[in-house]
């Protein structure tokens, strides 16, 4: 034992020394009195770089010694020494005044081992936080020294622990906020030079800091938005700094950020895949024909892409604040700031000015929108938006509104007059152009570009904001009889249809497949769908948005169908019948819109997807079964006989949709009687997107050696998860189809890898999906793979060594009185000049190259609309089987 105890007897002599209250205390005395001496015997201090040397390594000692005594059992005598000898005013005059960031970054440091004490109740004591907030704003607001983006985002976080700490212990607000404008109520207001509110720093400097970083990306910008969302919370609590915030100029400068961010981004855009980095459904067509503009900034650069990324994440920002104020003046007032300075002083006028005329003003502006409106889900700033934009009227439904307070009434008062133009000429309406019409003339655009982001504008609104689509994108007609007219019979020869003609269109082969991956894809949509989520749940689920407001919010949607007349649907229609020689991305942003239009339960597919039935036509029967009809009209099966009685219609009361697919399947018709080896041609183009996807899968596959990767450490936006399926939120992020022409639950993806559609086994018309009879996740032993995978690269060679052929050109002419294009002759690729796209009047013409990828896309939305029909049918009991 003796041997033992001399081995490491001088270790409990060490520890008891360093864990003894009195000599921690005499340490701890010594090296500050050390660092008061090192300042104040030093004339030139930021200069002496020894002087600089000292002082962070007292700085550190200190702090080492302050955490130290926190793990330690009480007595804490060296943070009672701190808390009664106040050295933080020291160490805050110190590290200011040095002008060195390590210096900083060590008192820094020390202010947060105080802060993390659990004693002497600095975050009580107003002279700790004069002195704090005095340090940091000579550091970070004064401009007379720059600290890197690493001590910023400490300085910023030692913020966010403050303001966690006001959120969870309300009593020490007053501390770091006073309150000197109570005399704010009576004070004389001048609406045109008070919208602005009233600047007080010095009532609530943490607040002001928060602020002046929330604009950042990174940690920076999470502390500072968080802590500023604590902020936010606690005025609920406290009506002093509800009024300061309310009459502050808070909510005006979070506006004007938000503004500033929006100002960021390109007035011109361009939305074209980089060359060298092409999907391959766009590298198999005439996409590299497209021009864009000079001046037009590429929506895949990475400047634009963290400018975008970082007004986003401010935008994300306001709805995290909205949900988690609970105080109705001061989320009026930061409505009413949005409204005014972004959505009417900015927002608007920037689509009002946007032009297709000057090469990517109108792109810019239509991707903005989508982009925004893709990532808001809280029900007041979508209300706001679209209510305005779209120049819907107020409602009179003679709902209370909730009661603001003199102070916030003030406020309202002078935003409102500041809005106002001194001429009313120059007020900006959108009653005389809004959002409708914008979408509507970009659709019709020459630019392919201008169509492309027009048609994802409009999918995300019919996606996730149907109700406000409803009157306004779309024209309609209410229904009122609720029990559906359409028959099973009728669903059976409108599925028929639609699956021969896909199989017409391209062929059976991987028809069945491709088939199965739909109906899954589409239940899926369909369930996420708002309107569905309204119809498919029970009446108390909970899913109704709260009313914050009590404004008018989404409008109930009734049961409607689509007008002919509807400007949309023949938009739509007009894009269809051009559809081989679209380029191939407005093509998949086209039969997107189709499938979003018919995903909602509201609407009614008769007319315009399914047969009006009102149109039916049936065979005739014979004598006996008319015989048979008479002597049993009482009995039920007679009922169900009739229901599933197989229908016919003519050409002129056949679906819209479907009067146009029938166009186009007729002009394949005719390529394939006039062009030599189409089918051939075809074949190979449907073999090439299958290996391609094969290989991605094989690439994404995960194999036994693989490790999970680490977890991301970033902090999220907010807190605030809103309560709306993934699909939908991540459904229009992206350009809408994968790099195969199957599947619609990803974009494209700028690595070149597709989402693996999902395979589903045995289907009937009516019913839910079979079990999954999916492939074997695993990969094929390496060999096995290789040789196949070999085996296919060799069976498209033959379209390789026919690349010339391909080249080929195709004119489409337009009917005028049919309204259709029809295949009129074959140019040889030497006619092409310039590789511009040749479109002379009503004659359009294109590679066979890039028709036979059209044609491939046009396959797989026919399957889509023919799921559509068949999960509709079983989802929501549209058919009658009786």
């Amino acid at each position: 034992m003796d041997f033992w105890s001399r081995l490491i007897g001088a270790t409990p002599k060490k520890q008891a020394a360093s864990n003894n209250p009195q000599q921690r205390l005499a340490r701890f005395k010594r090296v500050y009195n050390e660092i008061l001496q090192t300042w104040h015997k030093t004339s030139a201090f930021a200069s002496d770089a020894q002087a600089i040397a000292a002082i962070r390594t007292c700085f550190q000692r200190l702090t080492s010694i302050l955490n130290d005594e926190s793990r330690s059992p009480a007595p804490h005598l060296c943070l009672s020494f701190a808390a009664s000898s106040q050295i933080y005013n020291a160490v805050s005059k110190i590290a200011s005044t040095a002008y060195n960031e390590g210096v900083v970054r060590d008192g820094v440091a020390l202010f947060g081992a105080l802060l993390d004490s659990e004693e002497e109740d600095f975050l009580e004591n107003d002279q700790f936080a004069q002195s704090l907030m005095n340090f940091i704003g000579r550091i970070v607001g004064s401009g007379s020294m720059v600290v890197g983006e690493d001590t910023e985002a400490e300085i910023v976080e030692l913020l966010f622990g403050i303001s966690a700490k006001i959120r969870l212990q309300p009593e020490i607000l007053p501390v770091w906020f006073t309150s000197r404008s109570s005399d704010s109520q009576g004070r004389s207001v001048n609406p045109k030079v008070d919208f602005a509110g009233l600047t007080q720093k010095e009532d609530f400097p943490l607040c002001y800091q928060l602020i002046d970083h929330v604009h950042h990306e990174g940690r920076i910008g999470d502390f500072a938005r968080t802590g500023l969302l604590y902020i936010f919370e606690s005025a609920s609590k406290s009506q002093d700094l509800e009024q300061w915030i309310v009459g502050s100029d808070l909510p005006t400068l979070m506006a004007s950020g938000l503004g500033a961010l929006y100002s960021q981004l390109s007035r011109k855009l361009s939305i074209l895949h980089p060359t060298e980095d092409l999907p391959i459904i766009l590298t198999l067509s005439d996409y590299n024909e497209m021009q864009s503009s000079a001046q037009a900034e590429s929506l895949f650069s990475p400047e634009f892409t963290v400018h975008m990324d970082t007004f986003l994440s401010y935008l994300t920002f306001w709805q995290d604040v909205l949900e988690h104020c609970r105080s109705i003046d001061v989320r009026h007032t930061l409505i009413d700031h949005f409204q005014v300075l972004f959505l009417q002083q900015l927002l608007y006028p920037s689509l009002l000015e946007s032009s297709d005329m000057d090469g990517g003003s109108s792109v810019a502006v239509l991707t903005y929108l989508r982009r925004i409106l893709d990532a808001l889900d809280h029900p007041e700033l979508v209300h706001m938006i679209l209510h305005y934009l779209l120049a819907l009227p107020e409602s009179s439904d003679g709902r209370p509104r909730t009661p603001r307070s003199p102070v916030a009434l003030q406020r309202r008062k002078s935003l409102m007059l500041l809005s106002q133009p001194d001429n009313d000429d120059d007020r900006m309406n959108p009653s005389l152009f809004n959002l409708v019409d914008l979408i509507l003339t970009s659709a019709d655009s020459k630019n392919p570009q201008t169509v492309i982001s027009a048609l994802k504008l409009m999918t995300v609104i019919l996606s996730k904001n149907h109700s406000y689509a409803v009157g306004t994108l779309l024209k309609v007609l209410d229904i009122h009889h609720i029990e559906p007219q359409r028959t099973v019979g009728a669903l059976d020869a409108e599925m028929e249809a639609y699956l021969s003609l896909a199989t017409s269109i391209a062929g059976e082969v991987g028809l069945d497949e491709a088939y199965d991956s739909h109906l899954k894809d589409t239940l899926s949509h369909l369930e996420s769908h708002p309107c569905s989520l309204r119809m498919l749940s029970l009446a108390d689920a909970g899913l109704q948005s709260p009313d914050f407001f009590a404004i008018d919010g989404p409008r109930e949607v009734n049961l409607h169908c689509i007008l002919p007349e509807d400007p949309l649907l023949r938009s739509l229609l007009h894009l269809l019948s051009r559809f081989f020689t679209n380029d191939v991305e407005t093509n998949l942003a086209l039969t997107e819109a189709f499938c979003q239009l018919g995903a909602c339960a509201k609407l009614r597919l008769e007319g315009w997807l399914s047969v009006e039935p009102s149109r039916y036509q049936f065979t005739p029967e014979s004598e006996q079964e008319q015989e048979q009809e008479e002597d049993s009209e009482e009995d039920f099966s007679h009922d169900i006989h009739l229901a599933n009685r197989h229908l016919m219609w003519t050409s002129h009361n056949a679906p819209a949709l479907l009067s146009g697919l029938s166009s186009l399947q007729s002009q394949i018709e005719i390529m394939r009687t006039d062009i030599p080896d189409f089918e051939q041609h075809l074949a190979n183009r449907k073999q090439a997107f299958r290996v391609h996807e094969e290989i991605t899968e094989a690439m994404k596959a995960p194999t036994p050696q693989s490790k999970s990767t680490r977890p991301s450490a970033e902090l999220p936006a907010g807190t605030w998860s809103p309560q709306i399926p993934k699909h939908v939120l991540e459904s229009s992020a992206t350009p809408s189809r994968s790099q195969s022409p199957r599947g619609r639950k990803e974009g494209f993806d700028p690595t070149g890898s597709p989402t693996p559609s999902s395979r589903l086994g045995g289907q009937t018309l009516i019913g839910s999906p079979a079990p999954s009879r999916g492939l074997s996740p695993l990969p094929a032993p390496k060999g096995q793979r290789q040789t196949t995978l070999m085996a296919d690269v060799f069976s498209n060679l033959a379209e390789v060594a026919d690349a010339e052929a391909l080249k080929r050109r195709i004119t489409f002419r337009r009917i005028p009185s049919e309204h259709r294009f029809e295949v009129v002759l074959k140019n040889a690729p030497e006619e092409r000049q310039d590789g511009e796209e040749k479109e002379e009047g009503d004659v359009k013409d294109a590679s066979l190259g890039h028709v036979l990828t059209n044609v491939v896309i046009l396959q797989e939305f026919v399957l889509e609309l023919a799921a559509l029909l068949q999960v509709r049918a079983s989802l929501f009991g549209e058919v009658r089987f009786a």
